[in-house]
């Protein structure tokens, strides 16, 4: 299984960290599943866990499967054209009991710069050491993937989180103040 560092966009997170987003959207990634610590870029600057994902799925080659379900190929056909052909499976998510900062990962490797996408830990045995050091918390979620979540492939940040899953989730988060050591 290969590890990567990937940079991910803070107001993309809620539905994520949820379980609401059964999918990460790519031009380019692994062919195989992967681990990957999870970079949030933006003014967040931190490190929050760590997801596995699946096998992406080549949504240019497989779009006739989805032609009997027509919104989801509206969605799907809107993605092959932005180039984002890859749908990643997200199988799971765990928050590390506190995330690192962009600043305390420059104290261990002062030339560091987190990627625009995503990067291979191979090449960075510094990083991959400050990583595999941090506590990581209980898995928040586990998605089989055994099949297609139709009602979710190639479904945008801003749809799901018009969901009333997501409503209600992110209310009852928010109530909590849960997660408030992630800023997103």
């Amino acid at each position: 299984m290969k590890e990567i560092f990937l940079s991910f966009r803070p107001e993309y997170f809620a539905p994520l960290l949820y379980g609401i987003k059964k999918y990460e959207y790519r031009k380019r990634f692994c062919d195989e599943e992967t681990k990957a610590y999870l970079y949030l870029s933006g003014k967040s600057r931190q490190v929050v866990g760590i997801m596995e994902l699946g096998r992406p799925i080549r949504l240019d080659i497989t779009r006739d499967a989805y032609l009997d379900y027509p919104d989801t190929l509206k969605r799907v056909d809107e993605y092959i054209a932005s180039k984002d052909i890859n749908a990643v499976p997200i199988k799971s998510l765990a928050l590390f009991k506190k995330p690192i900062s962009l600043i305390d990962i420059r104290k261990e490797i002062p030339d560091f710069m987190p990627p625009q996408m995503y990067f291979l830990l191979d090449n960075h045995p510094k990083l991959k050491k400050v990583l595999d050091s941090q506590p990581v918390n209980d898995k928040l979620f586990f998605h089989k993937h055994d099949c297609i979540y139709y009602d979710n492939l190639a479904k945008s940040v801003v749809d799901l989180k018009k969901t009333e899953d997501f409503v209600n989730l992110h209310e009852k988060h928010v109530n909590n103040n849960d997660f408030s050591n992630i800023i997103f």
